[in-house]
This record gives structure tokens, sequence and C-alpha cells, in this order.
């Protein structure tokens, strides 16, 4: 499956109410209603029956702005609804997440489905990264953990800057924000070192988390991140 990055994507979910962690996630249901992601989107022109789901991501600001968004595309078909959801990113706004108190710059997984059939047109927006042993637990309406973004990270110091790489980082997250056990799956590009590799472990263990939530509420979760170049 081929990755083409675009400027970012999308549900409709309110804030968490007051929970037992300090830290809450970044959601799609900004002040102005108008700014919202899902509010933006122009389902793109198209006859007869459709059904996509697009996995995609954001670099959400502390002012709730979306940056590095991208998509990740099966074939062609999937283009014009992945840059759909990419240029309304552009002028969307998210509500940001709060880490002890402070907004704060957070890595967003999300999906898009776009559903088509006579002249009904449906965009449905999801807050989490649809990763199957969430899903399982918490259905496809809980909001995925996010990961708060700080400056130069471990790995990007020691990982490869030119040879293409790709790997998936698994890590558990508690209810609490608290993570443990990360691992790493070679997905595509060179194998890295055991040194970007033990980096990019470092990293995640070192990063706040906002937990993944399920109606209002923290729980825990396989928190799950793509690292690469």
């Amino acid at each position: 499956m081929k990755a083409y990055i675009f400027p970012v994507i999308a549900l409709l979910f309110s804030a968490p109410a007051a929970s037992l962690a300090a830290n809450s996630p970044a959601t799609f249901d900004a002040e102005d209603e108008e700014d919202r992601l899902h509010a933006r989107i122009l389902f793109p022109e198209v006859t007869g029956k459709v059904s996509v789901m697009l996995s995609c991501f954001s670099q959400v600001q502390a002012n709730g702005r979306m940056k590095d968004t991208g998509c990740y595309t099966k074939d062609q078909y999937d283009q014009p609804y992945a840059l759909a959801v990419t240029k309304a990113a552009k002028k969307a706004r998210m509500n940001p997440a709060l880490f002890d108190g402070k907004d704060r710059k957070v890595y967003v997984q999300f999906r898009v489905e776009f559903i088509a059939e006579g002249d009904q047109r449906d965009i449905h927006l999801y807050l989490n990264s649809g990763y199957e042993e969430n899903i399982k637990a918490y259905g496809y309406d809980h909001i995925g953990g996010q990961r708060a973004i700080a400056g130069k990270e471990p790995w990007q110091n020691v990982c490869p800057k030119r040879a293409q790489f790709a790997v998936w980082l698994r890590i558990y997250l508690g209810e609490d924000g608290q993570t443990q056990s990360p691992s790493i799956v070679h997905a595509s590009g060179i194998l890295p070192t055991q040194t970007c590799q033990d980096a990019l472990k470092q990293t995640a263990l070192a990063s706040q988390y906002a937990p993944a939530y399920d109606d209002g509420m923290p729980v825990p979760s396989t928190y799950v991140e793509i690292f690469g170049n």
C-alpha cells in the first residue's frame, strides 16, 4: 500500500468529560462549526455506488491547526478522496490536545469514510487509526491515543536520513497515559539498524500521550505509529 502525503484529515466527537487522565486528546469539535474538518470536506464528483475508507494522520498544533497531514491510498481511485480531505484540512481547525493544563502539539491518526449511493452522499470521520485490537474492544467510534510531539526526537539523530525506510512502532498505552513494551515491525524500505530501532523505542517511551477514550472515559489501548522517511 503506497502512502501519498497530502496536507490533512476526520469525525464528530465532543471533548471527553472530566476524567481520570491528566492529558486529553485533540478532537474534531472546534469552537466554530464552520471550521470543523467535517464541514469543510467536499465530496468528489462521482457517479454510481461508492464506499471508500481512508486512513489519515496529522500534526495538530497547539492552536488547533492541522499540519503535515496525509492519507494512505490503496490505488489511484482513492486519490480524489484523499485530496478532498487534505484541501479541507488546510483551513480546518481542531480542538487542541491538553497536557497538564496546556495546549500541546500532537500526532493524530484518524479515518475518513466516503459513501455514495444514488443521490445520497455521506462522509463519516473516526478519530482513531482503526487498529483491529482497539476496534474489537471499543468499537469504531472510540478516540485513539495521541502522542505529544516535542522538538528534535531521539530517533531523528540516528535513523537513516537518505535511505528509505518505514517501520510500525507498537506500544501498550495505559488509561493513565503511561507506556510500556514497545515493539517494531518492518514495513518497507531498508531494515533500520538496531541503534535506530532502540532510538525509536526510546522516543516512544519518553513521549507524553493522551490515552484512548471510550464513552468519555480513558481506557487502555495499543498505540501504533509509523516512522520513516
